[in-house]
Parts: C-alpha cells; structure tokens; sequence
C-alpha cells in the first residue's frame, strides 16, 4: 500500500500526493536532526477526490505503537528555559529555540475529520497530513514556508514572536529582537548561498489562527544553487534551532531531553518549475496507542521561564481544540 502526502496550502484545494519510499524521490520528509526520507510522486488528486483518496488509504492503514509520554512538567521545562537564558547572559548563545512534547495516551481521533478541522480553523497556513506505510502519521498546520523557488526566484520567511491573535499595541522588545536575528541570519545564508537581488519586506502581522507572529518575507534570485539545496542550508532556521546555529543545535541535543523526531524538521516537494519545502510545525503524531502533540518557543536573555511555559501551554491547549473537536 502506498503512502500520501495530503496537503491544503493557503487559498489552494486539498491536493494529495501518492507517495512510494525512492533514494532519488521528488518529495522529502526531514527530521530536525538526521536523516532525510524521499519519496516518489507516482500520482496526484485535487479537492474533493484528493479527501477521498487519503480516506480510502487511511482505512486500511495498519498503525504501529510509539512510547507515548510527554517530555516535560511544567518545573522541568522552567528549569530547561532558566539554563537556556543564562547561557544567553554569558553569551554562549544568542538565542535557542525550546521544545517539549504532551503526549495523550489511549485516545483516538479520526484523522480526516482532524485534518478538515484544522483546515477550517488555520486558513492562513498550510494543512498537511503524512502517512507512510506502516508508520505514524504526522498532521499540523504550519505557518513557515522554509523556501519556495519558481524557476530562478527564490521566496522564503523570518517568522519569529508569537502573541495571542488580535491584541492591539506594539510587540515586545523581546519579540521585536527575536524577528530581527533571524531575518539578518536567513539573509546572511541565502548571500552565502549565492543568491542576489535579495529584498526584505516586513515585518508585518501573520495571523496563524489563534495565534498572530512577526513575519518578513525575503526574496531574490539563486545562483548555482538548488531548491533543495537551499532548503538544506536554511534548516534549522533560527526561528526553530537558535543562533549561532551550530551552538544553538549543541544544546538542544544535550540539553533538551528528547528527540524531536519530525517536529521542526521540514517536508516538501519539487514539480516542473516549481519547488516548496514547509517545516514542520503545530503539528501532531497519530499512532495506535495515542496522540503526541509539540509545540516550542524562543529562549534569550530577555525570556521569563513562567511566561515560556504559559506560551507553549496556549500553543497546545489551542491544537488541543481543533485536534479533539
């Protein structure tokens, strides 16, 4: 049986992909830290029938059992979060993006109408929902674009700072200088990539349902560099990994105390001119013993570890919503 990405992009009908596991396929499926799964794109199905192909499939999927537990309680997260500041004050790092996973044992949903009611609820972001044989699936609704490319144009996302959706005033300074670092870092990479012409609009307001964030939209032109290329370059962006990269990645594997998986790693796919790849976020794994659910938040040295909890608290208490109707 075949596998199938079903995705909604904004203001698009629901397409599904047919997907078979190839070293050499048109369509990835990345963790956070590791490997890179590639599928190839034997068919695919728009609007309505796209719905009824994914159903149809997904009736006679068989689910494996995952170890279902969360990651954090609410001290040890606080703890996670006051670590992850100090290192800021000493400046080891400028900036980490922090984790945790809820985990939901013994429920059952039902993945299409999850999938729908998250369409409904997430207008602005992209729906998607990824089922390969024999393992678990993975659904969300994320708001990021990692790179889009169509033909030479290159069009990415800093998205950083997220407040409750429809409060009025101006952003926090924390907010402000979150989406500030990881705009001057993705710029920095697409130079390095070498990409030209580049043009910075923003920051504006995204909504993303019941959440709004900061978002600039950067674009230009590649030269000499793939889309997937790219794509790899920019993973993790700051807005899921921290800054410096690279110190930023060391601590969460040593400090974070689990393994992400997919969440905040990307997928996407490439057809004829066009190439787009989406990171993985607000998003949940389905299994045949229950559901986990993982949301995160960036850490500097102007975080307060209460305020941190609360935001990943809204964050999954609102996938919560959607998730179970």
């Amino acid at each position: 049986m075949k596998g199938f990405a079903l995705l909604r992009e904004p203001g698009g009908p629901a397409r599904c992909l047919a997907l078979i596991e190839q070293v050499n396929g048109a369509f990835l499926f990345a963790r956070f830290s590791g490997a890179v799964e590639r599928y190839d794109i034997l068919e695919q199905h728009q609007g309505d029938f796209a719905l009824k192909y994914a159903s149809k499939v997904l009736q006679t999927a068989v689910w494996p059992t995952i170890d279902i537990h969360s990651s954090h309680d609410q001290i040890s997260y606080e703890a996670l979060v006051d670590s992850a500041r100090r290192a800021c004050d000493e400046g080891a790092i400028e900036k980490v993006v922090l984790s945790r996973r809820q985990a939901y044992s013994g429920v059952h949903i039902e993945p299409m109408d999850t999938f729908n009611r998250l369409c409904k609820s997430y207008p602005g972001a992209t729906v998607y929902m990824i089922y390969r044989t024999g393992k678990s699936l993975w659904m969300g609704a994320t708001p990021e674009c990692l790179v889009e490319t169509q033909g030479n144009n290159v069009k990415t996302m800093s998205l950083a700072g997220t407040r409750l959706a429809g409060q009025s005033g101006s952003w926090g300074t924390k907010e402000r200088e979150e989406q500030n670092v990881v705009t001057r870092d993705i710029t920095h990479m697409l130079q390095v990539l070498g990409c030209k012409h580049l043009t910075i609009e923003g920051p504006s307001v995204m909504n993303a349902g019941p959440v709004e964030h900061l978002c600039s939209i950067i674009q230009g032109e590649k030269n000499g560099s793939s889309s997937e290329e790219i794509a790899r370059a920019l993973h993790p962006t700051p807005a899921v990994g921290g800054l410096p990269r690279a110190q930023a990645s060391t601590f969460i594997r040593q400090r974070e105390g689990y393994d992400r998986r997919f969440y905040a790693g990307y997928f996407g796919f490439t057809e004829e001119e066009r190439s787009v790849y989406y990171v993985n976020l607000r998003c949940l794994e389905w299994s045949a013993n229950g559901l986990l659910c993982y949301a995160g938040g960036g850490i500097t040295s102007k975080s307060d570890s209460t305020q941190e909890w609360q935001e990943t608290e809204q964050k999954l208490k609102t996938l919560e919503r959607v998730i179970f109707g």
